[in-house]
């Protein structure tokens, strides 16, 4: 996934360049190529087909901008850019060489599933195999950090699901059963492989399951239907359906608006009363609530910081206090450690991430990447970065020191599982650290005074673009060292942050091919492809190896282009010595 870059002023030539073919290309030489071994998923190569878009050429994330230049639109359907016409122009210029990129396959654009008119709507398993899966969750981490339904409420929402509750109306038996289909297509994301073949579920089938359920069931805005839109959110999002994910998550929050959850200051704080089990059960209920909307939260803010969309949620209208004792418990051991059974579900919640980095997270949208944020002079943006840059480090100073985020990471120097807890969150938290940060300062690329060369804001935009690139190489080191330490059930949280950051190191290069650090940083490019395969290591669906496919064919492309650019620029130098 992309940096966030809002749409500018400038012409769109997103269109044209979408539905016209590419110009062929050589590479540089056989050594300068980055070769991908052909047992793998990218000995495929997707090339932009000479046929009209299936997808409307102006769906796209935002646009991607470099140290002053509008390079282009985001795809809105596997994150990676579609250069402009001024952007493969400058691709050409710096490397010598046309791009060729891959295009989308069509098979990402369709969900057959949905396609077949299939009107089976009976569960895709057994009651046995959802109990299973609901006890895994029961003991692991993902019931703290994913609280997407309440153990013991969703226990019997199976129960009605396979019609054990007697005389609960159709509808909501419907609602039940896609819950549990979206339950186990969430669970696939972590579980699937672990377990022996008559015991594992196709996810992508249970999340399409859960889909033909809610269109065919009354608009129902419970709490049940809240935990299936997010669930459903979360798979597609992770499966790389992004737009169709945005659609579940708007959904999901605006359900969660209507139960209040947005309002739900600190349900903790709700003492339970084991003497009426109706008050206790509403005091759960609450905290459930909460949850679930720290969940939709959680989400929001990452989505809108990396597409560039609108959020789902203002702030203004959410009460944000944050739960009592929540900072004093995010960095626990034993919350990162322990046998989670022994916690207590109704404790505070750990989540997938620290709140105060999330709300940090919409701040930096709305001041840097917002309409209006387009809009604001060079001293400006440059004032907010600094405010920003300052509001960041405050936090990370406030995290405990094994936990905290480094602020620079050299192969020298760099930490390792080793060094660190073996924590996942700990390791997501410097990803999430360096993607802020060069978030937040990548912003100085749409600043004047690229052009203007105005004195004093121009020392100023470069010093900041040259953190948010420093950042970058940060995520690609830390991720070298600790790919092949992390939990398979959270491999997934990882794979937006690499990509981010190749894209910014690849312009990098191309501004300043002779830059000290040029070759360490083609090396940090040529080794991204197989970085993000030992990423994904569970078993991968159809869809997602033809997206591992179209990110391989990219990452290729973008390192040949960076060793082109590398080279010309060297002989150039070169030419200039002997004939100088």
């Amino acid at each position: 996934m992309q940096v966030p870059r809002q749409e500018g002023n400038g012409p769109d030539t997103s269109e044209t360049d979408e539905l016209s073919p590419p110009s062929q290309t050589r590479p540089c030489s056989s050594a300068d190529t980055s070769p991908i071994n052909q047992d793998t998923p990218s000995s495929h190569h997707y090339v932009r087909p000479q046929r009209p878009a299936l997808l409307p050429s102006r769906v796209h994330f935002g646009k991607l901008h470099f140290a002053g230049r509008d390079l282009g639109n985001i795809s809105s359907s596997n994150g990676i850019p579609f250069f402009s016409d001024s952007g493969r122009e400058w691709i050409r210029s710096c490397t010598g060489e046309n791009a060729v990129f891959p295009d989308l396959p069509d098979d990402l654009l369709i969900d057959a599933r949905m396609q077949t008119g299939d009107s089976d709507l009976s569960l895709p398993t057994s009651i046995d195999v959802v109990e299973d899966y609901l006890r895994f969750f029961r003991i692991s981490h993902l019931r703290l950090e994913f609280p997407v339904v309440d153990s013991a409420a969703f226990h019997d929402t199976v129960r009605t699901a396979y019609g054990l509750v007697p005389g609960v109306p159709a509808h909501e038996c419907m609602l039940a059963k896609a819950c549990v289909s979206a339950f186990l297509s969430f669970l696939s994301l972590f579980e699937g492989e672990r377990r022996p073949p008559e015991l594992r579920v196709d996810g992508d089938a249970c999340a399409s399951h859960a889909r033909r359920l809610l269109s065919a069931s009354p608009q129902d805005m419970g709490v049940t239907t809240l935990q299936t839109a997010m669930m459903l959110s979360i798979h597609l999002l992770f499966s790389g359906q992004i737009a169709l994910c945005a659609v579940y998550h708007s959904w999901a929050c605006r359900i969660m608006f209507m139960l209040g959850g947005h309002l739900l200051a600190d349900p903790w704080t709700m003492p339970d009363e084991p003497s009426d089990r109706c008050q206790s059960s509403t005091a759960q209920g609450k905290r459930h609530l909460r949850k679930l909307f720290w969940l939709c939260y959680i989400w929001d803010k990452e989505i809108s910081l990396r597409t560039g969309q609108p959020p789902a949620i203002a702030d203004d209208y959410c009460d944000l206090t944050l739960p009592g004792g929540y900072v004093d418990v995010q960095y626990r051991d034993e919350y990162a450690f322990a046998d989670v059974t022994s916690l207590d579900e109704s404790a505070v919640p750990v989540l997938p991430g620290d709140l105060r980095l999330s709300m940090m997270k919409s701040k930096a949208a709305a001041m840097l990447y917002s309409a209006q944020a387009l809009r604001k002079s060079d001293a400006t943006v440059l004032r907010d970065i600094r405010e920003l840059d300052e509001e960041l480090e405050s936090w990370r100073l406030s995290i405990p020191p094994k936990h905290r985020p480094v602020l620079s990471l050299r192969e020298s120097s760099v930490w390792s599982l080793e060094d660190k807890p073996k924590s996942v969150r700990t390791v997501v938290m410097n990803f999430e650290y360096h993607y802020l940060m060069a978030t937040i300062h990548q912003a100085t690329s749409r600043c004047r005074a690229w052009t203007t060369r105005e004195s004093g804001e121009i020392d100023s935009v470069r010093s900041s673009l040259a953190l948010a690139v420093e950042a970058s190489r940060s995520t690609l080191i830390s991720l070298r060292y600790v790919v092949h330490g992390l939990l398979d059930e959270a491999s997934w949280t990882i794979v937006f942050y690499p990509m981010s950051a190749v894209v910014t190191i690849f312009c990098s290069i191309l501004w300043d091919p002779l830059h000290p650090r040029a070759e360490e940083d083609l090396n940090l490019l040529e080794s991204s492809p197989e970085l993000i395969r030992c990423i994904r290591r569970r078993r991968m669906t159809e869809n997602e190896l033809l997206h591992l496919r179209v990110a391989d064919d990219f990452l290729a492309e973008l390192a040949r282009l960076a060793r082109c650019a590398i080279n010309k620029a060297r002989l150039e130098q070169n030419h200039l010595r002997y004939w100088g």
